[in-house]
């Protein structure tokens, strides 16, 4: 059986045997609704010390209002909870923590906040370690000098088709909202529905021209990916097929050894600022039966001895999990000590606290109105296929997810 394999029978296994067998004698139930699996692990331990209670986790793909009002849970922990439609469902909690200044929640008059932000995200270009370094910043790399290192990596055999393609927005469904987010961090402040639409057409037009002038057209770029991208980016970086790929840190930390070695990284970037792509987050909601209990989790969660204590017990077991919960930590210490401890590779590549800009809090659903509304219609915008408007598009499958939840 695959390594990665056992892994996640490991990790399921927890879930389920942990939830039923840890009730025994004890009198307390918590219940936690996540979207990170690894979170098994942290739960025992602090279940271990608390005999009174037995903890409970259901694992969910992704988070919104509609599980949390059918699961009912006592805490929940994942990425993109900022929405308005869930924060509804949450309670403030008092709690203070010496994370990066960017991450602290506004707080009302006594001083509360709704969430607790625990890892983050961050965009990664990975190219061949000889590539990245020729790249202008030792830490970032912005649109425009990816753009202008990939162009010249073009090459086209007898009958004009690309044998190799330095990068193309179309590879990776994120890019395109990285690329807005680039350009206005509060792109989604109004939603959906309020984006500004000269912002749209900007970023429609920019990787249009990026993928004539990368491949020679939208058609030629999709005979590449046809042709050549149904093996992995990272094989076909190390055969010189392409230059460049887009992934995050999860994606990076289960690359094999042999692989990563011969591969470096820096950071998508603006001007002297990096958009995060997802913050994990815990949060207590409005209905949840032991609050404080609640709140005590969070409280060790963010204690830098947990979380060195946790990594250790990811790696002890072989559970593959970058940094803390997938990410960096939004605290300080930990980026500069355990974490580059257990992940050499980013070592002196932590970006100061002034490089991160958070998105304005992303609509309901976002993962799911990335993968079925965003990334299609930009696609169809660049090859000029489309008929409605980002707007009118995101309405239609919001009317479509009604019926599905009916």
């Amino acid at each position: 059986m695959p390594k990665t394999h056992r892994i996640r029978v490991a990790i399921a296994l927890i879930l389920i045997v942990f939830g039923f067998c840890s009730c025994r004698n004890k009198a307390a139930g918590f219940h936690i609704l996540t979207d990170r699996k690894e979170l098994a692990i942290p739960a025992e331990i602090f279940d271990a010390v608390h005999p009174d209670i037995y903890i409970t986790i259901r694992h969910v793909p992704h988070i919104d209002a509609y599980s949390i009002g059918a699961e009912k849970p006592d805490l929940v922990i994942g990425r993109h909870l900022m929405a308005d439609e869930i924060v509804k469902l949450l309670r403030r909690t008092e709690s203070e923590f010496p994370i990066y200044s960017g991450f602290k929640d506004n707080t009302d008059a006594r001083n509360r906040h709704y969430f607790t932000h625990l890892s983050f995200g961050l965009p990664l270009i990975v190219g061949k370690k000889e590539v990245i370094a020729k790249l202008p910043d030792p830490v970032t790399v912005d649109p425009e000098q990816l753009r202008a290192a990939s162009i010249p990596f073009l090459k086209l055999n007898a009958d004009g088709r690309p044998m190799r393609l330095g990068f193309s927005p179309s590879w990776k469904k994120e890019f395109y909202t990285n690329l807005l987010l680039l350009r206005n961090p509060a792109a989604f402040k109004n939603g959906i529905m309020g984006i500004d639409r000269n912002l749209i057409d900007a970023v429609v037009a920019e990787s249009r021209d990026w993928i004539r002038a990368a491949s020679g057209g939208v058609s030629a770029d999709s005979e590449f990916n046809r042709r050549y991208r149904y093996v992995a980016d990272e094989y076909l970086i190390l055969n010189d097929r392409i230059l460049f790929t887009y992934m995050d840190f999860e994606q990076w930390n289960s690359l094999p050894d042999d692989i990563a070695k011969h591969l470096d990284f820096r950071y998508l970037a603006g001007p002297s600022t990096i958009t995060i792509t997802s913050v994990t987050s815990a949060a207590v909601p409005r209905k949840s039966r032991h609050f404080k209990l609640a709140t005590q989790f969070i409280d060790w969660l963010m204690s830098p001895e947990t979380q060195r204590r946790i990594m250790k017990r990811w790696n002890r077991d072989g559970i593959v999990v970058f940094g803390f919960l997938n990410g960096l930590s939004t605290l300080p210490e930990i980026n500069e000590t355990a974490l580059i401890t257990r992940f050499p590779a980013v070592e002196g590549k932590i970006p100061e606290a002034h490089y991160y800009t958070i998105p304005n809090p992303l609509p309901h659903q976002w993962l799911r109105i990335q993968e079925s509304v965003l990334s299609p219609w930009f696609a169809a915008a660049i090859s000029m296929e489309n008929t409605l408007s980002l707007p009118e598009a995101y309405q239609r499958w919001e009317l479509s997810s009604l019926v599905e939840v009916e």
